[in-house]
């Protein structure tokens, strides 16, 4: 059923408290092909009474597309365990899997549980007859601050350094405390010390949104770990 996968970065969070986010942009040119399928951020954070999982999962790359793809599946995967560092196999797997055919004709599920179908572009979105699931899809601002200059100069520093650093086998450079607080220096502020722009202010993202009740989640562990992949059907 999958020609193609874009994962986005996990983010785990403690059901007690915890807001998390993981990001990426501007990726290469086999994903910007397909800019429905490329996912830029994923945001998950728990409502204030620790009772609702809130998620969200931007599309679109800098290319903003204005409509869903109609062949893509949009995926959040949640694993709830007891350790926050569980490894595959371990805790219970789910799925909230989105499909669309249109930006006002889309259809939801979680697992094997609630369903929601529909016109998801609403504020109020698509709800489940439980109440346990609710979903929003639609164009919005691109939510990321993203000061493109002072990652060009990060980027750039890291590289001309590159033949007097070592590297993690990930390929991750080995930084030491003081280059980390230079680098953070980059990413804060302009060559003239002023203060960073948002370069993605004026992009639009597609942007899938949902709530989701914590005991809708199956599984009994007080982690869930969340990330969001999209798959292209045959």
């Amino acid at each position: 059923m999958r020609t193609s996968m874009k994962l986005a970065g996990a983010a785990t969070l403690l059901l007690a408290s915890g807001t998390a986010l993981a990001a990426d942009h501007a990726d290469g040119p086999g994903v910007k092909a397909d800019a429905v399928s490329d996912i830029n951020d994923v945001f998950t954070w728990t409502s204030a009474d620790k009772a609702n999982l809130n998620l969200i999962m931007t599309i679109g790359g800098t290319s903003q597309p204005t409509a869903f793809g109609d062949v893509t599946q949009y995926v959040f995967h949640l694993n709830r365990s007891d350790n926050p560092l569980a490894a595959a196999g371990d805790g219970t797997d789910t799925q909230l899997i989105c499909e669309f055919a249109s930006n006002t004709d889309a259809k939801c599920w979680l697992g094997t549980g609630d369903y929601v179908t529909g016109d998801p572009s609403s504020a109020e979105g698509m709800k489940s007859a439980s109440g346990k699931l609710r979903v929003h899809a639609g164009a919005h601002a691109e939510p990321f601050f993203f000061f493109l200059d002072g990652f060009k100069a990060a980027v750039t520093t890291v590289v001309m350094a590159a033949s007097i650093l070592s590297f993690y086998p990930s390929g991750c450079p080995k930084l030491d405390a003081a280059t980390v607080t230079a680098l953070q220096g980059l990413l804060t502020k302009s060559p003239m010390n002023m203060p960073p722009v948002d370069n993605f202010k004026d992009l639009n993202s597609l942007a899938i949104v949902a709530e989701v009740a914590v005991d809708a989640v199956p599984g009994t562990g007080n982690f869930l770990a969340v990330w969001a992949g999209t798959y292209v059907k045959n």
